[in-house]
C-alpha cells in the first residue's frame, strides 16, 4: 500500500494513481496562467558561468589525469606496493617540468593575446 494511503489496514483499496485522466482536470485555461513571467536577466549568465566551472573542473581532472599517467609511465619501472626515494624524485622532476613547461605556455599565450589585441586596437 503506498506511504499516501491511510492507514496500515490491507483490506481498504489502495489509492488511486495519478493518471492522465486526472491530469486534464488540471488542465482548464481558468486554472493555468496564460504567460509565464521572463526569466531573470542573469539567468542565462548564471547558468553560463556553472557551464564554464565545471567545464574548467574537467579539463583540470583530465590534466591531472595525464600528469600522473606521464610520470607513471616513465618513473616506476617495477610496481611495487611500496614507493621509493628515486621514485618519488623522478615524479616530482616529472611534475616540475610540465609545470614549467605549461607556464612558459601560458605566459606565451598572453603575451600574444595582449600583442594581437593592441593590433586590432590600433
Amino acid at each position: 500500500m503506498p506511504f499516501w494511503s491511510k492507514g496500515n489496514d490491507s483490506s481498504q483499496p489502495a489509492s488511486k494513481d495519478f493518471s492522465s485522466a486526472d491530469e486534464a482536470a488540471f488542465t482548464h485555461e481558468d486554472t493555468m496562467p496564460t504567460s509565464m513571467p521572463a526569466p531573470a536577466v542573469g539567468g542565462a549568465d548564471e547558468m553560463q558561468q556553472v557551464a564554464m566551472a565545471i567545464q574548467q573542473q574537467a579539463i583540470i581532472q583530465a590534466t591531472i589525469n595525464e600528469l600522473a599517467d606521464r610520470a607513471f609511465a616513465k618513473c616506476i619501472t617495477k610496481p611495487s606496493d611500496s614507493f621509493g626515494s628515486s621514485d618519488a624524485a623522478c615524479v616530482e622532476a616529472v611534475t616540475n617540468k610540465w609545470l614549467d613547461s605549461n607556464q612558459f605556455m601560458v605566459k606565451r599565450m598572453q603575451k600574444k593575446m595582449a600583442a594581437q589585441s593592441e593590433q586590432s586596437f590600433a
